[in-house]
């Protein structure tokens, strides 16, 4: 195992790195009214990001997911909803040039859009009705039908980051009839910010944390994809998508998230050794529960870096099988649980100080609630691990809740190398 960062890695690190700090000091206005960052994302095109997760050999970065975990945990320490949003796009461009089904003169169509015009993607996958602990309701429901020319779409997606910022979004539709649940068709819909018609947006998204993200609802009414933007076909959602897909699937959001926690810890660090209570010659930072609390932060968010940066490390190395989804599940669950708690001690730790909207601290400690609850849940992420570190196969478990009618599950399948 090697994980040093190469020379073209630790320079798009780095460059991350400064970006932040720029992101930074917007990142409470646009909190506050919800706003996009839209003038984050030109940065982010104009410094040639756009092209972050293709492979070199496409003309792209081609830093592997170990390079881009980093560099996004980065970004993510100056601007969480920014970093959360822009991995859409990475999840989007990676996620279509890994895929061996999907044709290349489609990959290099993508290519194309994203790194010759600059154009930013989104996916979207959920669903009003789907549920980060249930990753069968992630099926598709939104349907595709065949029209000459191509396919139009009706139905609905939900938790949509950064849609209305963007060109192009990736999903993924059921096949008007089929009667296999997980069937579907991958596609890259143009939607040209939202303007498209048969696209509705709906602003449903004020919330918590993350406010910048703009995650909202969006309405597909007769939207047509033409055939050239017709990416694949399965009949294995789930394997297809989520295990052999995992890096680019959920564990870029990991990577923001520990970059959240990582921020927490080390902005926590700066209020405690800048604050001198009255009476005493020492910062806060000496008082042993101050250094306990630290302590502890630091402990856990090292402990889920390395997990994050081995389970990269060896998606880039072995790529796609069940013991790389395994490992990013391992990931994804300690970076929950150490941001989430990173959180609660720094506000502890930090007292009414760290309230204060004024303080970056304030706003991390909010975007950190819904590290746990990012797909897959920290509780659904345990009990695959807990199935796969047993060695038995999750497609033999019976369903956590009844359910409507039999389901249908696909068996988790050491094939998905081929």
């Amino acid at each position: 195992m090697d994980f040093r960062f190469t020379e073209e890695q630790q320079r798009v690190i780095d460059l991350c790195k400064e970006l932040a700090k720029d992101f930074r000091t917007r990142a409470p206005e646009h909190d506050l009214n919800r706003t996009a960052p839209e003038e984050n994302y030109a940065i982010l095109r104009e410094s040639g990001l756009f092209g972050i997760a293709i492979p070199k050999e496409y003309g792209g970065i081609g830093i592997g997911f170990l390079g881009y975990s980093a560099a996004i945990a980065e970004l993510a320490k100056g601007c969480a909803a920014t970093a959360n949003s822009f991995n859409m796009h990475a999840n989007a461009t990676g996620a279509i040039l890994q895929h061996p089904d999907i044709p290349e003169n489609v990959k290099q169509l993508v290519v194309d859009l994203a790194i010759k015009e600059g154009k930013l993607m989104c996916t979207s996958v959920s669903e009003p009705t789907s549920s980060s602990l249930l990753a069968t309701s992630y099926t598709p429901s939104l349907k595709a039908e065949k029209v000459e020319g191509g396919y139009k779409l009706y139905g609905k997606k939900a938790f949509c980051s950064m849609v209305e910022s963007s060109d192009y979004v990736y999903l993924y539709g059921h096949p008007k009839g089929d009667p296999n649940p997980q069937s579907s068709i991958g596609f890259l819909v143009p939607i040209d910010k939202g303007r498209m018609e048969g696209v509705t947006i709906y602003d449903t998204w004020n919330t918590l944390g993350m406010r910048a993200t703009r995650s909202n609802t969006v309405e597909y009414d007769g939207v047509f994809v033409p055939n050239e933007l017709v990416l694949h076909q399965t009949d294995q959602f789930l394997n297809d998508f989520i295990i052999r897909g995992a890096n680019w699937a959920f564990a870029g959001f990991a990577a923001v998230y520990l970059g959240v926690g990582l921020g927490i810890l080390e902005y926590s660090s700066e209020l405690l050794t800048a604050k001198n209570p009255k009476g005493f010659s020492q910062p806060q930072a000496f008082h042993p529960d101050s250094r306990r609390r630290i302590g502890e932060m630091a402990a856990e968010l090292h402990a889920a870096y390395w997990s994050m940066m081995y389970a990269a490390w060896y998606s880039d190395t072995y790529g796609p099988s069940v013991e790389t989804f395994h490992n990013f599940l391992k990931a994804k669950h300690m970076i929950a649980a150490a941001t989430s708690n990173a959180a609660r001690s720094a506000t502890i730790a930090n007292g009414a100080h760290g309230l204060f909207k004024e303080f970056h601290l304030e706003r991390m400690v909010r975007d950190a609630s819904t590290a746990p609850i990012m797909p897959p849940n920290i509780d659904a992420c345990a009990d695959q691990i807990g199935l796969l570190t047993m060695g038995l196969n999750p497609s033999e478990a019976c369903p956590p809740m009844k359910v409507e009618e039999p389901l249908f599950v696909p068996t988790v399948k050491e094939e998905v190398n081929s």
